[in-house]
């Protein structure tokens, strides 16, 4: 699974000294799976597809996990429990650490209890939760700490102008970007809150210099928080620039592709994580309050462009996983239109209590068809309209079940690889 190709930096560097050629997956047990997605290098070993932002944030449970090891009579191998257990607590925390972050940012614009409400439907009710619980160690998780670390200290930066906030949210935007190289269209976020600031106070092309000091230190930071990924591809590949996704790339010329990440069958996000709906119709609310017009611009800058670009990969559907994983970090912005839309229905009791019914039901929704997707009732990538009705309320299906279920899949075909980026200017 993806979880190993991010953590392979950590046994590689620390137990193995083979970050270079990673020729110890050699050594290891298959049924561990920890050859996913190396590829041959030049240089004669393997080079992993995976950037290694994970594998930083890692790092602490894993030095952890590897003094204790021994400890426990365990194996200081970087795949015996303890190691195993500290990449589960890692995914747990950043992703408490992303909710307290986010909590923080909405406390400045709504009620206690609307920002508890809106965070507790975000862990509950989309499949934020199936990550945390059940498949640990997968980037998406992490991304939404990150993208809630940004905004925060870009709310900070909003508030006090001083600089240092500025490069810790640039240094956010390049950890993003090392773990997910699409995660930099974060930067888009932090660039619509600046520009719109700068708006407001009249601050045109010809003055934008004037205040050098955050710009400098903000752009820093990103390079900064970038580098290991340059050293890595140097140390692998004597290239400091290096393409490791081999044939995978990206479609730009099919953008019916979008229509179907976000309400098709197979992982449409609005199919599987429904709740999402109530940002969706929140954005109403956002438009007309003077008080988000930054986060309206991050809105309109962002999301249009994350949902064109994520939803052109050859594999749109992104593989065997639970709903649209990639869009996970996207729920830090649209917390404030859920938000928003919670607070000002507060008063009409009986939509409110329509909205409140339908978000139970989308908790209720989300933790059982985590259980059918853990279950191999849902399936991973082959979803259809017929298959979601057949299963639908199923906690588990007998032999005959699975084989009229099996009729109604559409299992998706990995001929077509995609087009590197470079292929769409020749």
């Amino acid at each position: 699974m993806d979880a190993n190709g991010y953590y392979v930096y950590l046994p590689a560097i620390f137990i193995y000294k083979d970050l270079s050629r990673l020729d110890f997956v050699n050594q290891m047990p298959e049924q561990f799976d920890r050859k996913y997605f190396l590829y041959p290098s030049a240089n004669g070993g393997y080079l992993t597809k995976y950037s290694p932002g994970i594998a930083i944030l890692e790092l602490p449970f894993f030095a952890m996990a590897h003094v204790l090891a021994p400890v426990f009579h365990f194996e200081q191998s970087g795949y015996s429990p303890p190691y195993r257990l500290a990449v589960a607590l890692s995914t747990i925390f950043y992703t408490f650490l992303g909710l307290w972050l986010l909590s923080k940012i909405l406390l400045l614009y709504f009620e206690n209890t609307t920002v508890l409400l809106v965070v507790g439907l975000l862990l509950l009710g989309t499949n934020l939760l199936f990550y945390t619980v059940l498949q640990a160690g997968i980037s998406h998780n992490y991304v939404f700490c990150i993208f809630a670390f940004s905004l925060f200290f870009t709310e900070k930066w909003l508030k006090t102008e001083r600089w240092e906030f500025f490069a810790l949210a640039c240094a956010g935007i390049g950890l993003a970007t090392l773990i997910r190289p699409t995660e930099a269209l974060l930067g888009l976020v932090v660039l619509a809150i600046v520009w719109k600031k700068w708006w407001n106070k009249g601050i045109g092309f010809n003055t934008i210099f004037a205040d050098w000091k955050p710009i400098l230190a903000g752009l820093f930071a990103f390079i900064l928080a970038l580098m290991p990924l340059f050293l890595y591809w140097k140390l692998a590949t004597g290239s400091w620039i290096a393409y490791t996704y081999e044939e995978e790339g990206f479609y730009f010329d099919r953008p019916w592709t979008i229509f179907y990440g976000l309400f098709g069958f197979r992982k449409g996000w609005f199919v599987y994580t429904p709740l999402m709906l109530l940002g969706f119709f929140g954005l109403y609310y956002i438009l007309k309050d003077k008080r988000l017009a930054h986060i309206k611009s991050a809105f309109i800058w962002y999301m249009p462009l994350n949902l064109f670009i994520v939803l052109s990969w050859y594999c749109w559907w992104y593989g065997g996983c639970f709903g649209m994983r990639p869009l996970i970090p996207s729920m830090v912005l649209m917390a404030f239109p859920m938000a928003a839309l919670l607070e000002n229905i507060k008063a009409k009791a009986l939509i409110y209590n329509i909205t409140i019914c339908f978000s139970v039901f989308c908790i209720g929704l989300n933790i059982f068809q985590s259980y059918q997707y853990q279950q191999q009732i849902l399936h991973m990538d082959a979803m259809t309209w017929p298959a979601y009705k057949y299963i639908f309320g199923k906690p588990k299906l007998n032999d005959a079940q699975k084989l009229e279920l099996k009729k109604k899949l559409d299992p998706p075909g990995f001929l077509e690889r995609g087009k590197k980026l470079d292929q769409y200017f020749k």
